[in-house]
């Protein structure tokens, strides 16, 4: 059955900038009673800064505000039931057009081919030249948001939902593990995983474990269960490169890139795996070197649509890989 739209979304207090939402700001136990601009300060040094417009004066002409719209003077005390919204005053950053192809839309759903090396989501450096920021002000859609993840350096398919009120039902799916996908890889390497999927699909049944603030996840029989199938697509001889098509049955953070790297078959580009040995010296690793994008690309999403009941199937092919047989 279609899931009933009953939460109700209370619009942000400021209106977005550029396709960029306000910050949102709730004070954690230790900062309440606090002065507000000392909080601010704390949590987001760069307000301070000298290049940054004058914090007092940003208070002073109103553009911080808490839930209701009411502006907070800076030396009022943070609260638990009063929240502050503002905006942030952003680094300058590299940006090129790029076009973001559209793969399906309708009053529901926004989906599209996102580049690889595009940021799906404002993190980092990676702000307006992030596929939503981009795709919200292209389209004139303040509300689009997307329904699951695609790291920056993978391509393909990004389903964006554009009501805030059915966002919820989409992202469950994913949760409860009801979405299909389907991605294909260019890997390297030879050896007896190789053999295997010349004779036939293979699945790899390895637990993935990630620290905290670690950017590698690794094997560990301790971690959660990690299932993957792969198909062989095309072997390329001359360059030592096969075509892989993966079907991930789990959601782990970069299951894909671990696993493979894992029997021998790393995807090409990949600067994080297999991960590289620790530093003697320090115990930090570094990315590799490479010399091109990770050659991944998310292909196929389908799932029963839990706001219309439809069964959506979504495709696209990158140009930069033979055609699917």
């Amino acid at each position: 059955m279609p899931a009933r739209r009953t939460k109700r979304f209370a619009r942000p207090p400021l209106p977005q900038r550029a396709g960029l939402d306000a910050v949102r700001v709730v004070a954690a136990p230790r900062e309440v009673g606090r002065p507000v601009g000392e909080v601010l300060l704390d949590r987001f040094p760069a307000l301070g800064s000298p290049e940054a417009r004058d914090l007092g004066a940003r208070f002073a002409e109103g553009e911080v505000v808490d839930q209701h719209g009411a502006a907070w003077s800076a030396q009022e005390p943070m609260m638990r039931a009063r929240e502050v919204f503002f905006h942030r005053e952003l680094a300058p950053e590299p940006f090129e057009p790029a076009e973001i192809p559209i793969v399906y839309e309708d009053g529901h759903l926004l989906v599209v081919a996102k580049p690889r090396t595009m940021a799906s989501i404002p993190r980092g450096e990676h702000i307006r030249r992030s596929a939503l920021v981009r795709l919200r002000v292209a389209h004139g859609l303040p509300d689009l948001s997307p329904i699951h993840r695609l790291d920056k350096q993978t391509g393909g398919i990004l389903v964006l939902s554009k009501i805030p009120q059915e966002r919820g039902a989409y992202q469950q799916l994913f949760a409860r593990g009801e979405v299909q996908k389907r991605y294909v890889a260019w890997v390297s390497g030879e050896g007896t995983t190789l053999a295997e999927l010349e004779r036939g699909p293979i699945e790899i049944r390895e637990p993935i474990a990630k620290r905290h603030g670690d950017l590698w996840a690794h094997i560990d029989p301790h971690g959660k269960e990690a299932w993957t199938s792969v198909r062989m697509m095309r072997r390329e001889a001359e360059s030592r490169r096969s075509l892989v098509s993966l079907v991930p049955h789990t959601g782990r953070t970069h299951q894909l890139r671990v696993h493979l790297a894992h029997v021998g078959l790393p995807i090409v580009g990949d600067e994080l795996y297999p991960a590289p040995p620790p530093d003697p010296a320090t115990g930090e690793r570094s990315r590799r070197d490479v010399s091109e994008p990770l050659a991944l690309w998310s292909v196929l999403m389908a799932f029963t649509d839990p706001v219309t009941g439809r069964e959506r199937r979504f495709e696209w092919w990158p140009p930069e890989v033979p055609g699917d047989d």
